[in-house]
């Protein structure tokens, strides 16, 4: 095992470089700063970690690859490292294109891509991800997200901050098993589909998030499950502690749409914005939610900020942390996709208050958001993930 350094003066100029010499077990430790158009494909089981800062992984001009600015093929764990900008030709450019293997994403930042991470179809994988933030991703055209995963083995998020999504879903996961807790996920002002989109059901768990769907989010319908159909089997579906709020003026508005065979559990939440006839469409066993009178503050920090608080540094190796930036939309040409899948919002860090409930009494409760996306039909083309 080996630990290669890239920055200006370092044994490697360009991170496509270190990860070219790499071997399994290497540490590949990349100094905070902006790195222009530097692809790579990675074949290798190592580490890439920002220091001294966060990062910044910038792309310019499209991949070579056609794919995203960074391609994974097998175990890859990527620490303080931000993706903007990627953009292909199909519309579908990621900042990180996962393939395959177990991916894990700590303290990184993912915005103002055509999708933030794109994950192929690897039923024996698995994909993490901690502390990081998806913001701003998606073209437009309902069919690129924050966070699109295929059918992997399993989906885990904690601790991060979805939000913003740019007509598309904030999460959406055809994973076998998915968890995600302690996370926030905000449509904002933005113009998000489904916070959290499960299409093909699985086995999921959603808990003590902070859900929040927007004025203008595309779909009345936060959380979706088997919406698509091909339900993965022994699919569950758990929404529990969570604080979800809907600013969308529309009667159609529901907390969740269960599609799937299965009873959906939904106990314990913090509810603002819908009454008790719009907790759930489709099975459900519904107990010991509580009504909100006044609706909680949103916390927009970023998950990160404490993995470079010691350094001083935000994600664009400045002295101080900036606001994240405004929404932009790549150009690109769509996927061909069948159907449409409108969704997105932006996620904040979790946070705790205490709220006065409709029945008078206190509620305490720990709050974050996180994002979904939304496919009203839409099943991708095989073409996707060539």
């Amino acid at each position: 095992m080996a630990t290669l350094s890239v920055g200006s003066g370092k044994q490697y100029a360009t991170l496509s470089s270190a990860v070219a010499a790499s071997h399994d077990g290497d540490v590949i430790q990349v100094q905070a700063g902006n790195y222009i158009n530097d692809f790579a494909e990675i074949k290798t089981k190592i580490t890439i970690e920002g220091v001294g800062g966060m990062a910044n992984l910038v792309a310019t001009t499209s991949p070579p690859n056609g794919k995203a600015i960074l391609t994974t093929d097998t175990d890859v764990t990527l620490s303080n490292l931000a993706f903007s900008g990627a953009n292909v030709s199909d519309g579908n450019g990621a900042g990180v294109r996962y393939q395959s293997g177990n991916l894990t994403i700590n303290n990184s930042y993912f915005h103002d891509n055509q999708d933030g991470l794109l994950a192929a179809s690897d039923p024996s994988g698995s994909i993490t991800i901690n502390n990081s933030e998806f913001a701003h991703n998606g073209t437009g055209d309902g069919q690129t997200h924050n966070l699109y995963v295929d059918d992997v083995g399993s989906l885990a998020i904690n601790n991060s901050y979805f939000h913003d999504a740019v007509v598309g879903h904030e999460i959406k996961s055809r994973a076998a098993n998915t968890v995600i807790q302690n996370s926030r996920i905000q449509d904002q002002d933005g113009t998000a589909s489904y916070s959290v989109d499960l299409p093909n059901g699985g086995n999921a768990t959603i808990k003590n998030d902070v859900i929040q769907q927007g004025p203008n989010s595309q779909n009345p319908a936060i959380i979706s499950a088997g919406e698509e159909g091909n339900i993965q089997s022994n699919s569950s579906l758990t929404v529990t502690g969570n604080t979800i709020i809907n600013d969308l003026n529309s009667p159609s508005a529901v907390a969740v749409v269960n599609d799937t065979p299965a009873i959906a559990t939904i106990s314990n939440n913090s509810i603002y914005g819908l009454t008790s006839d719009e907790i759930a469409h489709g099975p459900a066993a519904i107990s010991g939610n509580v009504f909100l009178s006044s609706e909680p503050a949103l916390d927009t920090s970023s998950p990160y900020a404490s993995s470079t608080a010691s350094t001083g540094s935000d994600p664009s190796g400045n002295a101080a942390a900036d606001p994240p930036p405004a929404s932009s939309q790549n150009s690109g040409q769509a996927l061909d996709i069948a159907g449409t899948d409108p969704g997105g919002t932006q996620p904040a860090a979790p946070g705790a208050g205490t709220i006065l409930a409709s029945n008078g009494t206190f509620t305490h409760f720990a709050y974050g958001h996180m994002g979904t996306g939304l496919s009203d039909q839409g099943m991708l083309a095989l073409g996707l993930w060539s």
